[in-house]
């Protein structure tokens, strides 16, 4: 597996080479000198037709492309003269695309350039890649009456922002979250409310099971699914930074935090309570969501992505409910954040035509066509006044209640830390050892790899 993922890689990066020799796309910087800024208080009125490339990341075919196709025939037909060509700019065409950026041949509006959770993302705006676009969003949006920026839950601004400077270097398109989930007609039919805090969870459990149900849908056979407990629960119990900073960024023990192992002994108590699936060991993750849908499990905590992903699957008489991971009561973390990813565009500094650019930006954020696209594509917003995409009802709500949107899985996934934190988490899940055996594995694991 190993060996084809560096020869894609490799033909990748023979791709963007060949592309950047031949000038790339219609937009981008194409090795020219670059347009000067426009004044922030009038960029509107100096936006002219043109061409210019955008990144979108929707497959050809599909009902979220036609959104993008939309807005592009509109600004053809306003502007005279704009050609917008969409390219693909997802995971498998990010090196060629990167690529392109290093050559000079950038795509006027990207995906993936800038996350202010990601300290690996801010080399491209710490380099003067990409616009600092706060000058326009703290502008006035002729459209609202207010400033473009307020438009924004605050909940999503790190994600945004460059945590040092403040500049604001991405505009979200649309949000992913970890959400827990829950059969609502299950929980009404036995009288069980659905879990606030994590005492309440415990109590879901037991009613669950007393109606013959299993508790929780958890796939045994992706380690990250699992680690989906733990991240949240930490989250709870000793706050996400703290988490983070032992985890991902090796500063400290997770031995000097006391939270880290009621975290794990609150997951060991789940487990001891027969809290997940039966046969969760050896079911992958679409069996598990399956399960879940068929009524045999009464809650799943997932991305929000779960219904887009298993809508062929779903009776159309499911009545599907949505909550925040529960509070700790007790806990000394984040108890009104929660775990997301934001897709974010970003502007290339060096854009031949900055005003287009921006107003691509404006249109795929607006009002209008976020409610399209979540109406009809069931994307969840980080807009306000955005409603729930009608397969995820309430979760607008949840998002406007959160406090802080952090970023999933606390940066693991881009560290060799992941390779310690989620198969301990796994085991403890499995049974195979407790909760204190977890945080001694977890500790000298981590001091591996930390080099402590």
């Amino acid at each position: 597996m190993k060996a084809v993922q560096k020869l894609m890689v490799g033909l990748a990066a023979v791709s963007c080479l060949a592309l950047a020799a031949c000038g790339g796309g219609s937009g981008g910087t194409g090795g020219q000198a670059a347009q000067k800024a426009p004044d922030a208080k009038n960029w509107r009125q100096d936006i002219k037709g043109g061409p210019i490339e955008v990144g979108v990341l929707p497959a050809v075919g599909t009902p979220s492309l036609k959104f993008l196709e939309d807005i592009a025939a509109a600004m053809e037909k306003d502007y005279p003269g704009t050609e917008v060509k969409q390219t693909f700019a997802n995971t498998k065409t990010r090196p060629a695309l990167e690529q392109r950026w290093r050559a000079g041949d950038a795509l006027d509006v990207d995906y993936t350039m800038f996350d202010g959770t990601n300290p690996a993302l801010l080399d491209w705006a710490d380099d003067g890649a990409l616009l600092d676009l706060k000058p326009y969003l703290d502008q006035v949006d002729t459209t609202t009456g207010k400033p473009w920026l307020e438009q924004f839950s605050p909940a999503v601004m790190q994600f945004m922002q460059h945590p040092k400077t403040g500049k604001v270097y991405g505009v979200p398109s649309e949000l992913s979250l970890q959400v827990l989930f829950y059969n609502a007609a299950l929980f009404e039919k036995h009288g069980i409310t659905p879990p606030a805090t994590w005492d309440d969870l415990l109590k879901a459990a037991d009613g669950l099971k007393a109606a013959g149900v299993d508790p929780i849908a958890v796939t045994g056979l992706f380690e990250p699914y699992m680690g989906m407990w733990s991240d949240n629960i930490w989250m709870r119990t000793v706050g996400y930074g703290k988490a983070r900073e032992v985890l991902t960024d090796g500063k400290g023990s997770i031995t000097e935090d006391p939270g880290f192992l009621k975290g794990l002994q609150m997951l060991q108590d789940l487990r001891d309570k027969k809290g997940f699936l039966k046969g969760f060991e050896g079911t992958d993750f679409t069996a598990a969501q399956a399960q879940f849908f068929q009524g045999k499990a009464g809650m799943i905590l997932m991305g929000s992505w779960l219904v887009s992903e298993m809508a062929d699957v779903i009776p159309k008489d499911f009545k599907l409910g949505v909550l925040q991971f529960p509070t700790v009561t007790g806990g000394t973390g984040d108890q009104a954040s929660m775990l997301a990813a934001a897709q974010l565009m970003s502007v290339s500094a060096k854009s031949e035509n900055i005003p287009l650019s921006l107003e691509w930006v404006r249109r795929v954020v607006s009002v209008e066509t976020q409610t399209r696209r979540a109406t009809e594509v069931g994307e969840v917003s980080a807009v306000k006044g955005v409603s729930s995409p009608p397969g995820l009802p309430g979760i607008a709500d949840v998002v406007a209640k959160a406090d802080r949107l952090q970023a999933a899985y606390y940066g693991l996934m881009q560290s060799k830390a992941k390779d310690v934190v989620y198969p301990e988490i796994a085991k403890l899940m499995f049974g195979k050892q407790d909760a204190q055996q977890t945080l001694e594995n977890l500790d000298k694991g981590l001091r591996r790899v930390h080099g402590g």
